[in-house]
């Protein structure tokens, strides 16, 4: 089982660090807006603060064996990736009317995605693997097409900060499901270039720049771009 293999693995110290970063992340993303970045929105480090709280949270499982120990990274990506495309979409939407059928279809699309590498790793269904890359593709659509239109009808500072926002997320969350399918913990019936160590680690270091990190620079560049705007 995947618990069994990662707990074996030696990565521990790694996975620990991990939840220590996260719950301190989300006790920064409260200081840094009420003391410093007093122009940023109230929600985003709301909204960040819960991504990496949760995370760690959902980390714990791999310290211990418990009964969602085996399932312990989807349970933390069905709640933090949807969460992250919401900051994203809102950082689109700043300064204008928000569209919640758009927030909508874009969590839901990613919900549904962490969904399938459930029932991939669970059955060996590769099919059930491309159907979430499918998936995926509707996120970038949304993330790159009508979501980036609006960023750009607001302001040109607000754009190239949501323009940076999505390359960084796009680039991280390419590589999620490359590490999923080159691991041989989770997917036995991939490649399997990657053991249970190496498999541990990306997903330390992944989530780190794309939960920890990315709440950081999301804040930072409204912080900026209400600077300018």
């Amino acid at each position: 089982m995947v618990y069994e293999a990662i707990a074996a693995s030696g990565s521990t110290p790694y996975l620990m660090a991990y939840i220590a970063t996260a719950f301190l992340s989300g006790l920064m993303y409260l200081t840094l807006r009420k003391y410093k970045w007093t122009n940023v929105p109230l929600k985003f480090p709301l909204i960040h603060f819960f991504i990496v709280t949760w995370s760690g949270i959902m980390y714990l499982n791999f310290l211990n064996g418990t009964a969602l120990s085996d399932f312990g990274w989807y349970m933390d990506w069905m709640i933090s990736t949807p969460l992250i495309l919401l900051a994203l979409g809102l950082t689109a939407m700043h300064g204008r009317e928000t569209r919640w059928d758009l927030l909508g279809a874009l969590m839901g699309l990613q919900f549904m995605l962490v969904i399938t590498g459930i029932i991939s790793q669970e059955s060996g269904m590769t099919y059930a693997y491309w159907i979430g890359n499918a998936l995926l593709l509707g996120v970038f659509y949304l993330v790159w097409g009508p979501l980036r239109k609006m960023a750009k009808e607001t302001s040109d500072v607000l754009a190239r900060s949501y323009t940076t926002l999505s390359a960084y997320i796009s680039i991280f969350f390419v590589l999620y499901p490359t590490v999923w399918y080159l691991s041989e913990t989770i997917y036995p019936a991939g490649p399997g270039i990657f053991g249970a160590f190496e498999t541990s680690v990306a997903f330390v270091i992944l989530p780190f720049f794309c939960k920890q990190a990315y709440g950081f620079l999301d804040m930072y560049l409204i912080h900026e771009a209400e600077e300018k705007m």
